[in-house]
Formats: C-alpha cells, sequence, structure tokens
C-alpha cells in the first residue's frame, strides 16, 4: 500500500517528488545532529545515530570507515549503473547565536555551514532511492566526516574514505554532492561546469633580520619592514603576473613581530593563503610569491624560510556530466543559474579528482536577506531538505532508471 502511495507522489505531477513522502525524517534527523554537533574525525555520536537510523529503515550494507564516516550501498539487484551520494556531516568551533527551539546544546560547537541539512537531505534521498522500484544499478551513500579539516596531526575527511575504499567495490560511474547557499533563493541551484570550488594552499613565512634598539635602526636589518614590503609587493603576483581571466586570491591571515615598541626584532613571522581553480596557476603562483619574497629580502639584506602546503585540490565539475544533471534538473522543474565559481575550498574534489563528479549549490534563503554559511546565525530554512533529497533522487532517476 505504502509503495503505491509513494508511486503517487512521484508521477502526480511535475511539482511532486517521492522523496517528500519522507521529510519528517529528514527534518527528524536533521534537528537532531543540528542539537549534537561534532568537530571534525570527532563525530562518533553522529555516526552511532546515523548508522541506527539508517539500520532502523532496512539498509544492510553499511560500512564504518574513515574513523567516523559511514559507507551505504543498496543494489537494486538489477544491472545498471553505480552511483554515489555524498554528504558531510562534521560542525564547526561556532557559538550558536539563534533562537532555534532546536539550537545546540554543545558550548561552541554548531552546524553552521549547512552539514545538517546535508545530511538529513542524503537520508531522505537514500529513502526515496530505497524505495523506487524503476530503478537498476547500484547505489552509494557517502557520509563522509571532516570535510572543515582534521585536527593537526591527523588523517581524516575525503582522503581518508578514498584510502579506505569509499570508491572501490563498487567504483562509482559518478559523484554527486551540493553545498547550501544562503546568497541564493530557496530551492534554486546553482551550477558550474569545470572549477565550481578553489584550490586551498596555505603558506607559512619567517623573515629573519638583525635585531637593535629602535633608536639605532641603521644597526640592524627590520625584518618588520622587510615582511611589510613582502605583504605589499606579494598582491602583484595577482595583478601583474598571472591571468586576470583566471581568478587567483593570495591573503596574508597572520603577521607576528616583536615584543617591545623600542626594539627592532629578530624575526617576523607570517602565514596566509592562496585560492585558485586552475591546476596550473595553483602551481605557478607559490613560486611566483616565493620570488617576489626572495627579492624583497635581498633588498634589505635579510633572509627568509617560504613554506608552502596545498591543503585540498579545486573541485572540478565534469562537463558533460554537469550537463546532464542541469538537464534533469530543469526537467525536473528546478530553477537552475550559472554561478561563479566560490574561492573557499571543499575536499569533495578529491573524488573528482578520482571520477567524474557534479557539485551544485543549492539555494536555502527563504527571507531577503540571509546570513551565508560559517555565521553563528546561520538558519537554512528547513524546507531546504526537501530540495536537497530532490537534487539526489532526481539524480538517481535521470541515470539509474531503467529503460
Amino acid at each position: 500500500m505504502l509503495t503505491g502511495f509513494l508511486l503517487f507522489l512521484w508521477f502526480s505531477g511535475p511539482s511532486t517528488f517521492l522523496s517528500d513522502a519522507y521529510y519528517d525524517e529528514m527534518v527528524a534527523v536533521r534537528r537532531h545532529l543540528h542539537q549534537h554537533p561534532e568537530l571534525s574525525n570527532r563525530e562518533v555520536k553522529t555516526r552511532d545515530y546515523l548508522e541506527s537510523k539508517l539500520r532502523e529503515v532496512g539498509f544492510t550494507r553499511i560500512e564504518r570507515m574513515a574513523k567516523t564516516g559511514l559507507r551505504v550501498v543498496y543494489e537494486t539487484g538489477k544491472p545498471g549503473p553505480v552511483l554515489a551520494f555524498r554528504a558531510d556531516i562534521d560542525a564547526l568551533p561556532v557559538t550558536e547565536a539563534t533562537d532555534l527551539p532546536f539550537k545546540s546544546k554543545v558550548d561552541g560547537v554548531m552546524h553552521a555551514c549547512g552539514h545538517d541539512i546535508h545530511t538529513g537531505a542524503l537520508f531522505g534521498a537514500a529513502l526515496a532511492v530505497k524505495n523506487d522500484p524503476d530503478l537498476t544499478g547500484t547505489f552509494v551513500f557517502l557520509f563522509q566526516p571532516a570535510e572543515e579539516g582534521p585536527p593537526p596531526g591527523e588523517e581524516g575527511g575525503a582522503p581518508l574514505m578514498i584510502a579506505e575504499g569509499a570508491l572501490d567495490n563498487p567504483r562509482p560511474d559518478v559523484i554527486f554532492g551540493f553545498h547550501t547557499m544562503g546568497n541564493l533563493p530557496l530551492g534554486q541551484v546553482g551550477y558550474r561546469a569545470g572549477g565550481i570550488m578553489a584550490r586551498a594552499d596555505r603558506f607559512y613565512l619567517k623573515v629573519e633580520g638583525k635585531q637593535a634598539h629602535g633608536a639605532a635602526p641603521h644597526e640592524g636589518i627590520d625584518p618588520i619592514v622587510t615582511a611589510a614590503g613582502i605583504v605589499s609587493l606579494a598582491q602583484t603576483v595577482v595583478s601583474r603576473r598571472s591571468d586576470a581571466r583566471d581568478p587567483v586570491v593570495l591573503s596574508f591571515g597572520e603577521f607576528n613581530a616583536g615584543q617591545r615598541f623600542n626594539i627592532i626584532p629578530q624575526t617576523a613571522s607570517l602565514s596566509g593563503t592562496i585560492r585558485t581553480l586552475d591546476v596550473e596557476t595553483g602551481d605557478k603562483i607559490p613560486q611566483m610569491l616565493d620570488q617576489v619574497i626572495a627579492g624583497v629580502t635581498a633588498a634589505h639584506g635579510a633572509k627568509y624560510h617560504f613554506e608552502n602546503e596545498t591543503m585540498c585540490p579545486s573541485t572540478q565539475n565534469d562537463t558533460a556530466w554537469t550537463e546532464r544533471a542541469v538537464a534533469a534538473l530543469k526537467q525536473a522543474g528546478f530553477a537552475t543559474q550559472s554561478v561563479a565559481p566560490v574561492m573557499a575550498a571543499e575536499d569533495f574534489a578529491y573524488f573528482t579528482e578520482r571520477i567524474p563528479g557534479v557539485y551544485f549549490f543549492l539555494g536555502v534563503c527563504d527571507q531577503d536577506a540571509c546570513e551565508n554559511i560559517h555565521s553563528p546565525r546561520y538558519q537554512p530554512a528547513e524546507e531546504s531538505l526537501k530540495y536537497g533529497a530532490r537534487l539526489f533522487h532526481t539524480y538517481a532517476r535521470a541515470f539509474g532508471k531503467g529503460s
């Protein structure tokens, strides 16, 4: 009887979706996670809760991986493609400042990035897929920890899931994901073929000068003046040495030097980030910055030590799959729009390095102005759960449906 009702929901019109039948379940999951957020690589209770809920609704092949993550494999028993869907489950070290009745109960931790929406939507989509008799092939649902980055010295997130076999046995033909966005209207899908989110590099710089009294600067080598020159001149790497048609961001976030007002210190320490979309550009910019640093320090007679590390590659949407996915969304009645890339990073990129992937932005704003992600007042509309589940199930119907 239930199956017939669910099929009616899907076929009764273009504005109805099978996944909508599970809205109450999605809300319950989302609210539980929002009240009990956990930081990256610490999502033990989150994993246990999700595993319990998934077994409760009939999933049997549930595999723990990447410390606190889950892979759920559902086989229809009919030959077809392997489609993967991913949601991230970790929260942020943010103190919630909303008045939601289900606000965080954990001091200093909040789902301020919408991962509770991602996870609730994927749970609903998994239920819809499981109860859709028209689907063929195999479906892989990844509940991934540590997207925000594991603590220093720890492994985690997408790289560890991949290392532990998230994309093996079976190997997906394509993987889908999305992120909530408070600057898009509720239910609208933002898409872009190619680079949609940036590669993130983190650099460290130590400038070595010579200590002197502030009254006798000529007796020393001022690392503060040297480092200040580097900060100023570094922006020419973006404005004069990189192609203006290729987005590049270079930002300094830390500048530490000295302990007393009248002493020129021995050293200055700086750190910052580089964001790029193009792989080749991402390799060149740190080299160019190093050249600037070398020139400025040589001019001042100082020395330096520079290190750069790539924290996350850029998220690259497969062009052919993006076009197919957008066509499927339009046919299902979604409002879509082409969007500019976002220069923040997302470790979904590690999946797209290995298999074709499509990552979209989902509008979750139901007001004239909404706080965006990472704000302590971030309040995505709860109805966005429906749109997220519809996204995933639309892909399942479009690419995993028998002829």
